[in-house]
């Protein structure tokens, strides 16, 4: 009989970021629109935290196996850039590979997964001989493997595990056909230690040069700004910022915004198209408010995702408990309903 049920069991979400994991419930894996019941964002470094909601939310699966999971993940060696392709030659012997290894600055391309697909549709490009742009997408297996085996020891057996940012700018280029938009959307996925930049427009997704600067650099900026002894104090006290930082705002994220401007600038440079636009990801949501602080740096209009409209376009209802939805949230949503260019969950 459990082969017959598997179908209508819940199923997890899991979004793995550097600064947080986002947790959801689906009640069922079987029906549309896709319901789900329960919302939680944990500290990475918290596994008591994770294993507990586990187990509150999935008693039956706990005991009975493991729990079917959709996830999506952020590992730091990933490696996401246009170039240049022909897809008429996909089928020759390591054509993809040597353009993979020089844009990637990689000596073998033996132990990654890699593929190209189309920077607008999020499909493998057309093989129609016309050279064209194309997202080069490339993950260790070492980290694939490392990765199923951390959910598997969880109880968690991945049926998706994808590239979190993929669905996001997917979602992202969506909103833009739809909303009417002239001009691009500079997109910031602030982890710890750097920050990734991208550039949705017209043609499809731009990626730049990582920036030096993450969570970490703003950190020690506040650190500075309110007098804590530490980065972990500098945090708690940033996570309910006084009065007096949210005027000065600006200097919390100064670091990065030196970094962020030039970038901007350079592609509208480079490419003539106009950026008028900021989307924010990666930051918990108790510091949300940076976000707002560093698109106001760069003088660009933040975008916040309309959720009610957005859930309801792509099938989901969401009880959300007492968690706010922030940014963030968009990647984790995009899991369960942009599932094109995903990596296998074996090998």
């Amino acid at each position: 009989m459990l082969m017959f049920n598997r179908q209508v069991r819940p199923g997890a979400l899991i979004n793995l970021a550097d600064n947080f994991i986002h947790l959801a419930r689906l009640v069922r894996l079987d029906t549309r629109p896709i319901e789900i019941d329960a919302l939680a964002e944990i500290d990475p470094s918290n596994e008591d935290a994770f294993t507990t909601w586990l187990s509150t939310h999935f008693k039956e699966g706990t005991r009975t196996g493991y729990i079917p999971a959709y996830c999506g993940f952020h590992p730091a060696q990933r490696v996401l850039m246009r170039e240049n392709v022909n897809a008429r030659r996909f089928s020759e012997t390591n054509y993809l590979a040597p353009i993979f290894m020089e844009a990637a600055k990689v000596s073998s391309v033996k132990d990654w997964q890699i593929a190209a697909l189309q920077p607008n549709e999020g499909v493998p490009p057309l093989p129609d001989g016309v050279v064209r742009p194309a997202l080069l997408l490339g993950i260790p297996w070492t980290v694939i493997r490392e990765q199923q085996q951390n959910l598997l020891a969880f109880g968690l057996r991945p049926r998706r595990l994808e590239l979190g940012t993929l669905p996001m700018l997917g979602s992202l280029c969506r909103h833009l056909s739809v909303s009417g938009r002239n001009h691009a959307i500079a997109v910031c996925e602030v982890e710890y230690a750097q920050t990734r930049l991208y550039v949705v427009a017209k043609d499809g997704v731009h990626t730049l040069p990582p920036l030096p600067h993450g969570l970490l650099s703003i950190l020690e900026t506040g650190m500075k700004e309110v007098g804590a002894p530490d980065i972990a104090t500098a945090r708690r006290q940033m996570e309910e910022p006084p009065e007096a930082m949210k005027v000065h705002d600006r200097r919390v994220v100064r670091a990065l915004s030196r970094h962020l401007k030039p970038a901007i600038d350079h592609f509208e440079l480079r490419t003539g198209q106009r950026i008028d636009s900021f989307y924010c990801t990666q930051l918990p949501s108790r510091l949300e408010w940076l976000g707002e602080a560093l698109g106001a740096a760069v003088e660009l209009e933040l975008i916040s995702p309309d959720f009610e409209g957005w859930l309801a376009n792509a099938g989901i209802t969401v009880d959300r408990g007492s968690v706010t939805l922030n940014t963030s949230w968009l990647s984790t949503f995009s899991l369960v309903t942009n599932l094109g260019a995903t990596l296998p969950t074996n090998g």
